[in-house]
């Protein structure tokens, strides 16, 4: 499953700074990062945080058919992974909220709202 734009994603969610979809393989197919950016080299990085993630499910033995959300949260920005189809991805930065309670509560309203637009975009398809 694939969102039909990244226009769609921004206007639904104006909180998200930046949006990167990619392929398992780290080819990003849309984004909205400036071209200064060496976007490869963040599409390469991203794929290697899911790997990285699978990996630590298979040492540690448990079972991971596939995951569904990666969250990572800093003072300034979160960063939340969703898988979308079997070979794609979407990696949304947020900027960061300014309390732990309202961090939690804002990746819950966020996470809500993509998993309806993502439900919303597979009936379309």
């Amino acid at each position: 499953m694939v969102f039909k734009s990244i226009e769609g994603i921004k206007n639904a969610l104006p909180e998200v700074l930046h949006i990167v979809m990619f392929y398992n393989n780290g080819i990003v197919f849309e984004t909205t990062l400036e071209q200064t950016i060496n976007i490869p080299k963040v599409g390469e990085i991203l794929a290697q945080v899911v790997d990285n993630f699978k990996q630590i499910y298979d040492i540690s033995n448990f079972n991971l058919n596939k995951y569904n959300k990666i969250i990572c949260e800093t003072d300034e920005v979160s960063i939340i992974l969703i898988k979308l189809g079997e070979e794609s991805n979407i990696a949304l930065f947020f900027k960061a909220e300014e309390s732990r309670e309202l961090k939690l509560s804002a990746i819950r309203r966020y996470l809500t709202k993509i998993e309806e637009l993502i439900d919303m975009d597979k009936n379309e398809i």
